[in-house]
């Protein structure tokens, strides 16, 4: 039997899984509707899709928000969630200077952590940037307030 991973291990498998599948959906149609990916309490990991009808348009907030709720309502079968988003990075002065793959990570024994992958399209080639993080916000594993 293989040793249990460590949740940073976790959140690496986690964030290759989403850039790899977002990665994917870039290069197929140039832009990609949120999704998540998950670790389940088994080790392994699955894929979230938003719940559209056929031909529905839907927000991308909306869809982040839908995907958070599912998660947390199955976050006892979870040890990690990622939410992943198509962004417009900004810069100080709130102007617009990359589209990035963001990935909203969580585990239930680490801090939560965002990250942003800058990409451009060239064609149908697809070049990513340098990733970033950031501390992220918990919503999936909300963390107990300290006295």
């Amino acid at each position: 039997m293989s040793e249990p991973k460590s949740p940073r291990d976790e959140l690496n498998d986690l964030l290759d899984e989403a850039v790899a599948s977002a990665s994917e959906r870039l290069e197929a149609d140039g832009e990609f509707d949120p999704f998540a990916v998950a670790v389940r309490s088994d080790g392994s990991i699955a894929l979230l899709e938003a719940d559209l009808a056929e031909g529905e348009e839907a927000d991308a907030e909306q869809i982040v928000l839908g995907l958070r709720e599912t998660l947390h309502a199955q976050r006892a079968e979870l040890r990690a969630s990622a939410v992943v988003a198509d962004v417009t990075i900004e810069d100080e002065a709130e102007e617009a200077m990359s589209a990035a793959i963001a990935v909203q990570m969580e585990h239930v024994a680490d801090d939560p952590v965002t990250f942003y992958l800058p990409y451009e399209l060239n064609g149908d080639a697809l070049e990513l940037g340098e990733l970033v993080g950031e501390p992220g916000e918990g919503h999936v594993f909300p963390k107990p307030l300290v006295n």
